[in-house]
């Protein structure tokens, strides 16, 4: 099992640490873009978080007015608060909060086998009106209990709090202790003398540390190229920027022997200034070409200042003499094959953008993804790692740092890296996919149509002229709910037939198995109307970007996480199972090199498209996963299809496509309610050429076939070809909630590092042979 490669940033600032050694070289031999890790000069000692009081749980539940929402009342019992029902209760402590408190941390425990516990809390103000408090973050520690943690930089309301009610959502729980906390702002930022983390200030993320006050940072440049340029953003988060307080970064670049320096300062926006957001400047360095140089880099203020504020995008960049070089890879969020023009079997859709990509480059007919769900997908797509192997299926999981991704290695390449996304479950505060890239954006709110992420796309690329760029580009239309602007949402419908006519007969449909949206519907071909009419809007919205000069000159692929069930066969308008709707997509790539109106049209694996990005981009030499797509060009029509393994959401079930046959195994009872019984140990084989939507199971009728392949899966479940890259990430229930609202919601734990993916004891002749 090959375990994950010690980080590469912590690589670099050992490098840099060790400067002058790796100073030297040719200059005119460095990457166009060479990041810095700053390191501190002398210790940092940052103010230790103040905990300000201690509440343990009464020993009488009406000292808190506890109340369970249930028959059951609460009781005092092993020092715990008790809440015995499943549906929890709530807590009312009557005191003021002190001054200065930001933290708030609610220690519980839960028995094995409970339903999850949620908390939200709240206080009052000084007129004792109720004030929300922002929702803590759950995390589950290993000794059992379960803390709840709300972070804040200035509790709200006005003037004075009092009180501090909570909801219980969830048990049985034992509340044991309640903490209230100052903790200092520089705690809320990666440390300097690390590998730095990303921050984020409203929609813009970017990789950096806190630069402390009063702690001066330096960085060793290596010998300087011509047209060189020092590049550095700082700014305030939320944690640290407060009203009244005026702040400033100050930067000097001084050459080796030479008494002073080129001194660039950053002004830091406070709550009273018109500034926002981060504020980013370059220094021409041009002057000092060939010099080997130093950066030193202080957070200075008048009077009364932020204890910290955040440094980041620190880099030498020089632009490239000619056309710099670009990849972009856009990604679909639940984007059928067959919707798309040139697709084998088109459905009634119009794409002319993606038409004219796939007219200049080669189409996949049939490219499967390796999972249904979006974060685990785009996971596996951005480090070649398979989620059997990553662990990660669901879209609360978080990559680990050890994770190498793409992004990580068009980073190492020189390359600048551009991720744009359209949830905030694929950014910095969910999955952390975009680990690797310089500038990230993700939506605070709900997601956005196609025209303002790509719009920020194109403002980014445009930013890095003259840079080699990575762009990935992440849309949301084709995912429900379908609402496509006008004209898109009357394109494939008569708007004169109203889809919820009560004089249409009723659909004979069963709860929970369609979205509450679409309660009443008569008329099930609106939905998908309204679907096709997101993929149109999309391709319209990508023209801008697809004609820009410099995208036209790369390498440009496109793709989705994975598709939409739209037939009603296992499910409706979601994507919950591993029905060929599901896992197949579209896959085209174009750029210098790649043949033009190409088409592969046996399977393939969408696993490898990362591999063959970098190998289009000339960085065939990069160590990714993967194999090169452009292969299957040389494939010989009678060569045998390359398998392709799928693993379903929170491992419910596991596929395996070979050519037109298609089986799938349910690992264990689904989640959410399908249209088809689906018990655990269930065994179906499908001929996708007959049969795409999965309908007629015929692992009676091709035994043999049912059995081999039935080995073959159960033997690659079993396997592991990487250690785990993902772990649980603290969700909270704002969190959560935007997982529910996007369909997401299933109540079920991801599978432990270690557990199994499949029963032990199973082989193919007992699951073939048992009774049915």
């Amino acid at each position: 099992m090959r375990r994950p490669k010690p980080h590469h940033r912590l690589l670099a600032a050992l490098a840099l640490l060790l400067a002058p050694a790796c100073g030297g070289g040719d200059a005119s031999a460095q990457p166009p873009v060479v990041r810095l890790v700053p390191r501190p000069l002398g210790a940092v000692q940052l103010p230790e978080a103040r905990r300000l009081a201690v509440h343990r749980a009464p020993t009488d539940p009406s000292a808190w007015a506890a109340s369970s929402t249930g028959e059951a009342e609460p009781r005092a019992e092993d020092g715990a608060l008790r809440f015995p029902t499943a549906a929890g209760g709530r807590f009312v402590l009557d005191e003021a909060l002190h001054p200065g408190t930001n933290r708030i941390v609610v220690v519980t425990q839960q028995p094995a086998g409970a339903r999850p516990a949620r908390l939200r809390l709240a206080s009052r103000d000084g007129e004792g009106q109720p004030v929300p408090l922002p929702v803590p973050a759950r995390t589950p520690l290993e000794s059992g209990q379960v803390l709840f943690v709300m972070d804040a930089p200035l509790l709200p309301g006005r003037g004075a709090l009092h009180g501090l009610e909570g909801v219980i959502e969830g048990g049985p729980v034992d509340l044991e202790l309640l903490e209230l906390w100052d903790r200092p702002p520089a705690a809320a930022l990666p440390l300097l003398g690390g590998p730095g983390g990303a921050i984020a200030i409203d929609t813009d993320a970017r990789h950096g540390w806190g630069l402390p006050l009063g702690v001066p940072v330096a960085c060793a440049l290596p010998a300087l190229p011509e047209g060189a340029r020092l590049l550095v953003s700082a700014g305030l988060t939320t944690e640290t920027r407060m009203a009244g307080r005026s702040a400033r970064v100050r930067v000097e670049v001084t050459a080796e022997g030479a008494e002073s320096g080129k001194v660039l300062e950053l002004p830091l926006p406070d709550a009273t200034t018109e500034l926002t957001g981060w504020v980013e400047q370059s220094l021409d360095l041009a002057d000092l070409a060939g010099e080997q140089a130093t950066v030193r880099i202080e957070l200075l203020a008048d009077g009364s200042a932020p204890a910290a504020c955040a440094l980041a995008g620190l880099a030498l960049v020089r632009d490239q003499a000619g056309p710099p070089a670009t990849a972009l890879l856009v990604t679909s969020d639940t984007h059928r094959a067959d919707h798309l023009g040139r697709a084998a079997r088109p459905a009634p859709v119009r794409t002319p953008q993606l038409d004219r990509l796939a007219d200049r480059g080669v189409l996949f007919e049939q490219a499967f993804a390796s999972t249904n769900v979006t974060s685990p997908s785009h996971a596996a797509l951005l480090t070649g790692v398979h989620p059997r192997d990553s662990r990660l299926t669901s879209n609360t999981g978080r990559l680990l740092e050890e994770a190498r991704t793409l992004g990580e290695a068009y980073q190492e390449a020189g390359w600048w890296t551009i991720a744009v996304v359209s949830v905030r479950h694929l950014g910095p505060q969910g999955t952390h996919v975009t680990q690797g890239f310089d500038r990230v954006w993700a939506p605070v709110a709900p997601p956005p149509r196609a025209d303002l992420p790509i719009g920020e796309a194109r403002a980014l690329l445009a930013e890095a002229a003259g840079r080699p760029v990575f762009l990935w580009l992440h849309l949301f239309d084709a995912h429900d709910p379908y609402e496509p602007p006008k004209p898109w949402a009357d394109a494939y419908w008569d708007p004169a037939v109203d889809p919820f006519d009560p004089s249409a007969p009723e659909l004979d449909w069963a709860p929970g198995t369609y979205s509450p949206r679409l309660a009443g519907l008569r008329h099930p071909g609106w939905p998908v109307a309204l679907y096709r009419g997101e993929v149109s809007w999309l391709d319209e919205a990508l023209a801008p970007l697809l004609d820009d000069p410099r995208v036209a000159r790369g390498v440009v692929a496109f793709t989705a996480d994975h598709g939409e069930e739209l037939d009603g066969g296992w499910a409706r308008f979601d994507h919950r199972t591993l029905t060929a709707g599901v896992l197949q997509v579209p896959l085209l790539l174009a750029g210098p090199g790649v043949p033009q109106g190409a088409r592969v049209p046996g399977t393939v694996r969408q696993l490898d498209l990362g591999r063959t990005l970098l190998d289009a981009s000339g960085l065939g030499a990069s160590a990714y996963p993967g194999r090169n797509l452009l292969r299957h060009l040389e494939a010989e029509p009678e060569q045998p299809a390359e398998p392709v393994l799928a693993l379903s959401a929170h491992g419910f079930s596991a596929s395996l496509t070979e050519g037109r046959w298609h089986l799938v195994l349910q690992l264990r009872d689904q989640g959410l309610p399908l249209l088809r019984p689906a018990p655990a140990g269930r065994v179906g084989l499908f001929d996708l050429e007959a049969d795409p939507l999965c309908m007629e199971g015929l692992e009676a009728r091709e035994p043999d076939r049912a059995r081999a392949m039935l080995d073959d899966l159960l033997a690659r479940l079993r396997a592991r070809d990487h250690a785990p890259l993902a772990r649980e990430r603290a969700a909270s229930d704002t969190d959560l909630a935007e997982l529910a609202a996007l369909g997401y919601a299933t109540g079920e734990a991801d599978r432990s590092e270690e557990a199994p993916w499949v029963d032990p004891t199973w082989n193919a002749a007992l699951l073939l042979d048992r009774p049915r």
